[in-house]
């Protein structure tokens, strides 16, 4: 990796994954720095904040899941080793949501959240990516979406998020949603 300087007394110090930006032939690209812990690997893991007009499209979970059952979640996933975080999403969504992510426009990075779940949980690292679903085509669009057995797609105007339904490691970010704070990172969205 380019630009990339860690000495062991950073490694020892690192509490989570490092997003790095690296310029490369005039593009900006991100990548990912996977450190170790005493509980293992951190999971570095993409989300998106993905938006049909004015509201925001989010997934529940399905109810007989190990982890999180019948919680809303943004749509995502990990990555997998070498992968930038818009591939990544892009991967994930296809694997979530069937062929209709193909029309998905995936935009620039919108946070970086950190989370560590309670033993025998994992630490994750979060990197939510702002995303535009074709709104001319309205909730005809939304039904195209094929999500996994159990799985449901919910749609919300900012205000109207349940905060308290979405996995711990979302509340926060989702908090800040609803007093409109992401919602100014659409304009890196094409």
């Amino acid at each position: 990796m380019r630009n990339l300087k860690i000495d062991d007394k950073d490694r020892k110090k690192a509490s989570f994954a490092a997003v790095l930006d690296v310029e490369g032939r005039g593009n900006q690209h991100q990548e990912i720095a996977r450190h170790q812990s005493e509980r293992g690997a951190r999971l570095v893991v993409v989300a998106g904040l993905v938006w049909l007009g004015p509201r925001l499209i989010v997934q529940r979970r399905a109810c007989d899941g190990r982890h999180g059952a019948g919680r809303l979640e943004l749509p995502g996933g990990k990555l997998e080793l070498g992968e930038s975080p818009t591939v990544g999403l892009r991967r994930e969504l296809g694997e979530e949501w069937g062929t209709a992510a193909a029309e998905l426009r995936i935009g620039a990075v919108v946070d970086v959240l950190h989370h560590v779940y309670p033993a025998p949980g994992p630490e994750i690292l979060l990197i939510v990516l702002s995303v535009r679903a074709p709104a001319r085509q309205g909730r005809t669009w939304v039904q195209k979406i094929v999500t996994e057995p159990g799985a449901k797609i919910e749609t919300y105007l900012p205000y109207e998020l349940p905060i308290e339904q979405f996995l711990a490691a979302d509340q926060p970010f989702i908090r800040g949603v609803m007093t409109g704070a992401p919602s100014a990172h659409l304009e890196g969205v094409p």
